[in-house]
């Protein structure tokens, strides 16, 4: 291996159409991150026909890269993947009118304790098949009340959420329920998380606490009876950035200041995209972010001692012209600072001198092979120069400065 090393607005989504802004010289916002299993056809479908199968297992969910998260003989289940924003209650997913059922699952990991891997799994949350008496879809409403299985009140949706965070929704039929296990290694002692009753119940039916917190859904009942359609989802709320390109990107404000990271949300990036110029490897993900530092001094991006030791990424730091605003320009010039690795591991630093109130755009990528590991964290700090003791400024730190320090003794000002 060779290196070298140099010195948010709101948006509305749905699945049948998205109305996006994109504004070169500032952050822009696109919709949800939307992936799936092959199985369900397309990033993401506008509609899917449901056709009859077998009982489906779900070994892992791995969401948002395009393994498999579902596999069968045809498609009972649909399950998607979105990352909340800072408002989980203004969150809203609608299904279709025929008999569907909507589920949300928590994101999450765990470590199956005989094999030592981590599993990505599902912690279910809640479930509806009709909102209300009066309305035949369901819908699953961040600001909506939730209810416990015999019908209580339990507040709403919104306060079982953790904004920024990533959740499943899952389209069955009103009568495929998920089963689930707090065994993180196989099936053993599966229970139904939601009973059969749930069908002819209305509003949002909560999981019990225990559910909630520890177990994963390992798979759904297919019963053959069950109504089958083509369904078209629409989605309401603010969503967080992709910045997979160089018209879409993250603006970081302060210093220092950390953004974590997910390369399973970044596309493939697609044929002629250029490689960093201090790696021999090729770019297989990318993320950009736009940073203004307030302050005249040495800046530090990184991601050291924040990823994975085997997660091989790079760092490119390019000027944004004040004038154009361009981030594309940017892109497009020669990087003022790259970094490939520093230390022992695979992770970047770069170091440069930075201008209060000008703008750089950082290039993050990941680089093949890069290991398995997909997140992070990517960190930016501005440091101001430390105050120099030469105070006549000839180059010498002598008995003549101690002289104008004394000769400036109790004056105001500096």
């Amino acid at each position: 291996m060779v290196r070298s090393t140099s010195i948010l607005p709101r948006v509305r989504w749905s699945l049948s159409a998205v109305l996006v802004s994109v504004v070169c010289a500032q952050a822009a916002l696109a919709g949800p991150d939307w992936m799936e299993g092959p199985d369900a056809g397309g990033l993401p479908p506008t509609s899917k026909a449901l056709a009859s199968s077998t009982s489906t297992q779900v070994r892992k969910v791995t969401g948002s890269t395009s393994v498999a998260a579902l596999t069968g003989d045809g498609d009972r289940v649909d399950m998607f993947l979105v990352r909340t924003g800072t408002n989980t209650a203004e969150f809203k997913w609608i299904g279709p009118t025929w008999g569907a059922r909507l589920t949300l699952f928590k994101k999450a990991t765990g470590i199956c304790t005989s094999t030592g891997t981590t599993v990505t799994r599902g912690l279910p949350i809640v479930t509806v098949v009709k909102a209300s008496s009066t309305e035949a879809r369901p819908i699953l409403n961040g600001s909506a009340q939730v209810l416990n299985e015999t019908g209580t009140a339990a507040g709403v949706l919104a306060t079982y959420l953790v904004a920024n965070s990533d959740y499943y929704v899952a389209i069955s039929s009103d009568a495929n329920i998920p089963k689930a296990t707090k065994d993180l290694c196989g099936f053993f002692g599966e229970k139904q998380v939601w009973n059969s009753d749930t069908t002819s119940l209305t509003g949002q039916i909560l999981a019990r606490e225990e559910y909630r917190n520890s177990y994963r859904i390992t798979r759904w009942l297919d019963p053959t009876s069950d109504p089958a359609g083509a369904y078209s989802m629409e989605v309401f709320g603010t969503f967080t950035v992709p910045a997979s390109t160089c018209r879409d990107v993250a603006d970081v404000v302060g210093s220092p200041a950390q953004r974590l990271f997910d390369f399973n949300y970044a596309p493939a990036v697609p044929a002629g995209t250029p490689n960093v110029p201090c790696s021999d490897w090729p770019v297989t993900r990318q993320f950009f972010y736009t940073w203004s530092p307030q302050c005249s001094g040495s800046a530090v991006v990184t991601t050291c001692g924040l990823t994975n030791a085997y997660m091989d990424t790079a760092i490119e730091v390019f000027v944004v012209d004040a004038c154009l605003g361009d981030t594309c320009a940017a892109a497009a010039t020669e990087p003022i600072a790259c970094n490939d690795q520093c230390g022992t591991g695979n992770s970047s630093r770069v170091t440069f001198t930075a201008t209060a109130g000008a703008t750089y755009l950082v290039r993050l990528t990941r680089l093949w092979p890069g290991g398995t590991q997909q997140t992070g964290t990517i960190e930016f700090e501005c440091r101001p120069p430390e105050p120099s003791a030469d105070l006549n400024g000839d180059g010498l730190v002598d008995g003549a400065d101690l002289a104008v320090l004394f000769g400036r003794w109790g004056t105001s000002g500096n």
